[in-house]
């Protein structure tokens, strides 16, 4: 069995795109919680640090980004070998790689970018509740979708390099 360049770099793909996926459900589901549960000022000031982190974490970026990076190449890829067997699957979860780096620019940056202009040591109690509230329905909600097109994106890879592979068992 010879293995492709192409199940190679789909493979890499999938496997960023469920890691993405993965981080942004855990980011969902046990930081922003665990974060909602603080006072609303140790809330904004610990994601500002989060946001700071973020931005500059080579392995964090390198991951994340890479993953829609990885997913565009894949489905540049497909899209010249559309008839191949799979092709179409491979296509449309690239689609959906690239999509949670989309949102990711479109939503949860500009709020990011919003809640890192306010000084949260100089907000009343009412105040930091209101931007905290602002901040953190949207930018989970919006992440709740990222890890969901991330995960979608791996999965309907994965089942295009399948379909292929069950189309040709001496070449994947």
């Amino acid at each position: 069995m010879r293995i492709s360049p192409f199940a190679v770099l789909t493979s890499i793909a999938v496997i960023a795109s469920a890691a993405a996926g993965g981080m942004m459900y855990v980011f969902s589901t046990f930081v922003m919680q665990g974060l909602n549960r603080t006072g609303d000022v140790e809330a904004i000031t610990a994601m500002r640090g989060i946001n700071v982190e973020a931005n500059t974490s080579g392995p964090f970026l390198l991951a994340y980004l890479g993953a829609a990076v990885l997913s565009f190449v894949v489905g540049v890829i497909a899209v010249v070998q559309l008839r191949r067997t799979g092709r179409w699957w491979v296509l449309v979860g690239a689609v959906f790689g690239v999509l949670g780096a989309i949102i990711t620019m479109a939503f949860n940056v500009p709020l990011n970018d919003h809640l890192d202009g306010v000084d949260p040591q100089g907000l009343s109690a009412t105040d930091a509740a209101r931007e905290w509230l602002a901040y953190y329905q949207p930018w989970t909600a919006w992440n709740h979708v990222r890890a969901v097109t991330a995960v979608i994106g791996a999965a309907l890879m994965l089942f295009g390099l399948l379909a292929d592979r069950s189309g040709n068992p001496d070449q994947v």
